[in-house]
């Protein structure tokens, strides 16, 4: 019976409202372009990240709505699953798929010109706590350096 108690009692802690924090992104790092491939773009995203929960959490891989500067360009894929350690803030490498709109290039140009641009995400994520699983709903907007976002000359004058 006990051995039945605990994990029931576990379960219904970690499922309350009150013991989830939300993970907040503290500072977006390098963005590197993978690969162009017309209007999909693979990136690799440095992101740190800060997790206050008393628990590992798991991203799967998702799909969310990005919006720069409150204008659609696309979804963005999570292409693989992310493992964001319990109580810490760290750096995670994210691989990206970016499904765009038709006229992602233009607008990408567009956006390229200007010192900062607005990101919004928006969606469904499928996140895990050992063996349990639930869909979060995500919005977020942050205002990051363009800067990052122009791609890194391989040679120099």
């Amino acid at each position: 019976m006990t051995k039945l108690l605990f994990p029931l009692i576990f379960l219904f802690l970690v499922s309350s409202c009150e013991l989830y924090k939300d993970i907040d992104v503290v500072n977006m790092g390098q963005v590197k372009l993978d690969q162009l491939d017309g209007n999909n773009v693979t990136l690799n995203l440095d992101v740190e990240l800060d997790n206050p929960n008393f628990y590992t959490i798991k991203v799967k891989p998702s799909y969310l709505d990005v919006y720069i500067e409150d204008e659609l360009v696309g979804k963005a894929h999570l292409m693989k699953k992310l493992k964001i350690q319990r109580k810490s803030v760290g750096v995670y490498n994210v691989k990206v798929e970016l499904l765009g709109e038709k006229g992602i290039l233009a607008k990408a140009l567009k956006y390229s010109l200007k010192k900062e641009l607005k990101i919004r995400l928006a969606g469904k994520v499928k996140a895990s706590v050992l063996l349990i699983s639930k869909k979060l709903k995500v919005d977020e907007t942050k205002t990051i350096d363009a800067s990052k976002l122009r791609p890194k000359m391989p040679f120099s004058y």
